[in-house]
C-alpha cells in the first residue's frame, strides 16, 4: 500500500509541483498589489500599461524639441541617436567609445520617454527631449554636421551609424528598470557619487577612478579675471556681498568640497556660495576649482569638464584605446547594471 501511495505522489509531483517550479520558480516576482500588465519601465519613472507598448513605434518615434527652431519634430529613434552621438562625441574617437556613448545616449532618451513612463522634457510639453545639452542631450542635424566636418562628413557619419547599428536597440537597465545613464567629457581623474552633486544617492552612480583623461585638452584649464571684475560678478549674484579689494584670498574660506574634488560650497567674504553659483558665474568647465592671486588678477584654475557623474568620455576613449569593448566601459562606468535590448526588457516584465 505504502508503495502504491509513494507511486501516485511521484506522479503528482511530476505531473504538477515540476511543471509550476520550473515556470514559477520557487519564490514568485510578483509580490505586491501592482498589477502585473503595469510595470515601472524607468528608474523613478511612472507605471505603464504593458498591453499599449505591442507597437513598437510607440516607443522607436522620439519627440525632440529641436530648440534652434523652437519646434518638436518626430524622430525615428536611432536615426535621433545618430545625432546625439555626432554632437556629444568627437568622431575621431575610437569605435568602442562611440558605441558606449550610443547606448548610454539610447538610454537617456528612452528614460525620458513619456509612453513608456518617463517624466519627458519639463521645458517643453510634449516632447520627450530637447536638444539643449545643458537640460537633456544635444543633437545636430545632417546639415549642421556637414557643416562642422566638411569632407570628413561621409566618413564620420558612416562611423558613427556603425556603432548604432553594432549596438541597436541596446539599453542600460538596473533591477529591471531603464537607468538614467549620466555622462560629462572629463572627470578629471576619478567621477563623482551622484549624491555629491543631486543629493540622491544611485546605486549605479558610484564613484570610480578614471585614468587617461590627461591627454584631453580642457582637462586643465584656467580663467583670469581682475580683482575688480572678480568681486562685481560675485555682486551681481549677491549684492550684499562685502569683499575687500586687498587680500582676496585670504577671505575664501570654509572650502567643503566633495571626496573626488568638486567644490560643494565657499565662504566668500560674508555670502555663501555653492560650487555651481562660482561655475556659473565665471563660466567654469566643472566644479573643482582652485583660486590663486596674480598681480591685480585672480587666476581660477578648473580640473575636468562637466559634472562628473556617470561615465567620461575622454575616460571611456582612453579605455576603447587599451582594448576595452564597450560593454566593459559601460559596465565600469555604471555599477552593478545590465545591458539589454529594450524589447527583451518588456518581456522581462511581461
Amino acid at each position: 500500500m505504502k508503495y502504491a501511495i509513494y507511486g501516485i505522489s511521484l506522479i503528482f509531483f511530476s505531473l504538477i509541483i515540476l511543471p509550476s517550479i520550473i515556470v514559477f520558480g520557487f519564490n514568485s516576482h510578483k509580490t505586491s498589489s501592482t498589477p502585473a500588465s503595469d510595470v515601472k519601465l524607468i528608474d523613478g519613472g511612472k507605471l505603464v500599461k504593458l498591453d499599449n507598448l505591442g507597437n513598437t513605434d510607440l516607443y522607436h518615434t522620439v519627440n525632440v524639441f529641436i530648440t534652434n527652431q523652437n519646434k518638436i519634430q518626430k524622430m525615428n529613434l536611432e536615426e535621433y541617436v545618430k545625432g546625439v552621438v555626432a554632437a556629444e562625441m568627437p568622431a575621431e574617437f575610437e569605435i568602442e567609445a562611440l558605441k558606449a556613448q550610443v547606448v548610454a545616449a539610447r538610454t537617456y532618451v528612452l528614460s525620458k520617454e513619456i509612453a513608456l513612463g518617463g517624466k519627458g522634457c519639463d521645458l517643453h510639453p510634449g516632447a520627450d527631449v530637447c536638444t539643449d545639452s545643458e537640460h537633456c542631450q544635444a543633437w545636430q542635424s545632417e546639415g549642421e554636421l556637414k557643416e562642422k566636418w566638411g569632407k570628413n562628413f561621409d566618413k564620420y557619419y558612416a562611423k558613427i551609424s556603425q556603432a548604432v547599428e553594432d549596438t541597436e536597440g541596446l539599453v542600460l537597465v538596473y533591477d529591471d528598470a531603464l537607468i538614467v545613464p549620466a555622462y560629462h567629457a572629463i572627470s578629471g581623474g576619478k567621477t563623482e557619487n551622484s549624491e555629491d552633486v543631486w543629493q540622491s544617492k544611485i546605486p549605479y552612480l558610484r564613484s570610480v577612478v578614471s585614468p587617461g583623461e590627461e591627454a584631453a585638452s580642457k582637462y586643465k584649464t584656467t580663467v583670469i579675471v581682475s580683482k575688480e571684475e572678480f568681486i562685481n560678478k560675485l555682486k551681481q549674484k549677491e549684492p550684499s556681498l562685502r569683499l575687500d579689494n586687498s587680500n582676496i584670498l585670504n577671505q575664501i574660506k570654509d572650502v567643503e568640497r566633495t571626496q573626488v574634488g568638486h567644490v560643494k560650497t565657499l565662504k566668500i567674504g560674508n555670502i555663501t556660495f555653492n560650487g555651481k553659483d562660482i561655475k556659473e558665474i565665471f563660466n567654469l568647465n566643472s566644479t573643482n576649482f582652485s583660486f590663486e592671486e596674480q598681480g591685480n588678477n585672480i587666476v581660477i584654475t578648473v580640473i575636468g569638464y562637466g559634472h562628473g557623474v556617470g561615465m567620461s568620455q575622454y575616460g571611456a576613449n582612453a579605455m576603447a584605446k587599451q582594448g576595452k569593448k564597450f560593454d566593459e566601459i559601460l559596465k565600469y562606468y555604471y555599477t552593478g547594471i545590465e545591458i539589454v535590448k529594450i524589447e527583451d526588457l518588456l518581456k522581462i516584465q511581461h
